[in-house]
């Protein structure tokens, strides 16, 4: 008697034909023609920051993020992005097996998640943050379209405390050293929101200014003090942390919701970074 194989838990879209279009190739004509309209030219870099909105507002940046690193010979792709809703302390990755896209099922490089939890308690298995989030999966169909066949080990981190990023950095370096050839790295956060009723314009500038000294940790200090106003400082320190102190770090294209919200009281300012290796790791 044959046995038929249940099916692998796979993540469903949440935003697609909201922040996207739900479609194959209407999404893969608006990543065409995003990633024909960019200046950026293609690159390996070996990791980026990317924003996370609807394409309407922010798609030319992510287009220039991803081209930063379109020659890369990926085959997994590790994803770092933010708990928006009731962020609490740890970094959360998925039970399950694959994410969904219009684009095709884009698989979980499970081996690897299990290592990460393997390397330190912070690190845990909880689908609940990433049924939630759309911040990751408004990367995806542009990683489905550059590479086709690779794998994702998505997470999201629900703290920015220096304890976190050091588990996070550590647990990076012994995981994907050995396949850092073939391993990109994209950190989803947005520059500054207006949420926090300053000014974001001037908290984006002092971002940008953290980012290319690779001051990662002027970058917590500065969250935590609430100087600046991004959603995924914990991701972006523990980039430049992995890069080395000397990593080289450029502000590829920059934009705001500005020219489609009407509302200055609701700016978001987004910006496509590329970071690339230093001269030694440090943690």
């Amino acid at each position: 008697m044959s046995v038929t194989p249940l099916r692998a838990s796979i993540r469903p879209p949440l935003v697609d034909g909201l922040f996207y279009p739900a479609k194959r190739d209407a999404l893969t004509a608006m990543i065409d023609d995003l990633s024909g309209r960019s200046s950026t030219p293609a690159g390996a870099c070996f990791g980026v920051i990317s924003p996370h909105a609807g394409y309407e507002y922010a798609g030319t940046v992510m287009a220039a993020a991803f081209r930063a690193i379109s020659l890369r010979p990926v085959r997994t792709a590790v994803l770092i992005g933010p708990v928006h809703r009731d962020p609490e302390r740890g970094i959360y990755l998925p039970e399950s097996d694959a994410f969904s896209t219009p684009l095709g099922d884009i698989p979980v490089d499970t081996a690897a998640v299990a290592a990460l939890c393997a390397c330190d308690p912070v690190f845990r298995r909880y689908d609940l943050p990433h049924l939630e989030e759309h911040c990751l999966e408004v990367q995806l169909p542009f990683l489905a379209h550059l590479f086709p066949g690779l794998s994702i080990v998505p997470m999201l981190v629900g703290s920015s405390d220096a304890a976190t990023v050091a588990a996070l950095t550590r647990g990076l370096r012994l995981t994907f050293e050995e396949g850092a050839p073939y391993t990109a790295f994209i950190v989803t956060a947005n520059m500054a929101s207006y949420m926090t009723g300053k000014d974001p314009g001037a908290e984006a500038a002092a971002l940008e200014g953290l980012l290319t000294g690779c001051n990662w940790k002027g970058i917590l200090d500065a969250a935590e003090k609430r100087r600046i106003s991004t959603c995924g400082a914990s991701g972006i320190a523990a980039l430049l942390s992995l890069a080395g102190s000397a990593c080289r770090v450029q502000i590829l294209a920059r934009s705001s919701s500005g020219g489609v919200d009407a509302d200055p009281s609701r700016i978001v300012h987004y910006a496509a970074v590329s970071v690339d290796w230093g001269d030694r790791p440090e943690g």
